[in-house]
């Protein structure tokens, strides 16, 4: 019941079913099917469906507040019960795509080494194609993505709410543009395989931008050289909001606002179908705690 309550939530807070489907990896006759099913066994009707739209009815709105109260309380029993382990394995090894890497997971790893003093934490660190070969092939067993990859031997929980944003030199008097404007712009991507590269591509596609009109003036295989590039020229780069906090604070980079466009990405705990074990849900914990709560 629980997994069904889960799914209504996402359905009432999103207010669609196919939104609902994609984020719960589920195809939408079942999302659909989940909702008959809480329907038929309260007897209420929770959705008004009127043409591609949908709201909660009185019920429906009824249903989400003692949904919200029953999933918060399961949400503290996990938490409560996690944080009786006691104990990790003496070494962990944690893949990561590169973002990731640089400017996610630090943060938690540290917190994690402060409670679990003995375990010997490893980060592998790859763009995602990559550390998704490195899961299929027992390299490492569980870590942290992004991009749009849906490997079906694999499994996919997001954590964590990520943006692109298009960034240049502070210097640069460009402000906000038209995604019309883009093709026009000297732009540095990330390389083939980059997380961050498939989804700019698939976001630009779905906006009608022919990618291969883009005015690349470069490629580069790390965020940290891209970012380093945008300081000595007068070139663009869409690169996570999480890396370029300092630059934008320091006044080195700037963001340009792109009129009725932007591109939202969850990030994802990867592992291979079927694996479960104490010690990652004791690691997601602390990445969903580490990062959510301050967002």
């Amino acid at each position: 019941m629980e997994f069904r309550l889960r799914v209504f939530s996402e359905v009432a807070k999103s207010l669609s079913f196919s939104k609902a489907s994609k984020t719960l990896y589920l195809s939408q006759p079942a999302v659909s099917k989940h909702i008959k099913e809480i329907e038929s066994r309260y007897r209420v009707k929770l959705f008004e469906r009127q043409g591609n739209s949908i709201s909660l009815t009185p019920a429906g709105s009824d249903f989400l507040q003692f949904t919200e109260k029953i999933l918060t309380h399961y949400d503290d029993l996990e938490n409560h019960f996690l944080s009786l382990q006691q104990k990790l394995p003496k070494q962990i090894k944690i893949g990561a795509s590169t973002t990731i890497a640089q400017y996610i997971v630090p943060r938690s790893l540290a917190a994690l080494k402060q409670r679990f003093p003995e375990t010997a934490f490893t980060l592998i660190n790859d763009n995602s194609a990559t550390i998704e070969l490195k899961i299929e092939t027992n390299q490492i067993i569980f870590a942290l993505i992004e991009g749009k990859n849906h490997n079906p031997l694999l499994q996919y929980e997001s954590f964590l709410d990520d943006e692109l944003v298009l960034v240049t030199n502070a210097k640069n008097k460009t402000r906000t543009i038209e995604l019309s404007d883009l093709p026009h712009l000297p732009l540095v991507l990330r390389e083939e395989g980059s997380g961050t590269r498939h989804i700019l591509e698939h976001q630009l596609t779905e906006a009608g931008i022919d990618i291969n009109q883009l005015n690349i003036d470069m490629i580069l295989g790390s965020t940290e050289s891209i970012k380093t590039y945008l300081y000595h020229g007068a070139s663009y780069a869409f690169v996570s909001i999480f890396s370029v906090i300092e630059e934008l604070k320091n006044n080195k980079l700037q963001v340009v606002d792109i009129e009725s466009f932007d591109i939202k990405r969850p990030l994802y705990f990867v592992s291979k179908q079927g694996y479960q074990s104490a010690f990652f849900d004791i690691i997601k914990l602390f990445f969903k705690k580490g990062h959510n709560n301050r967002l």
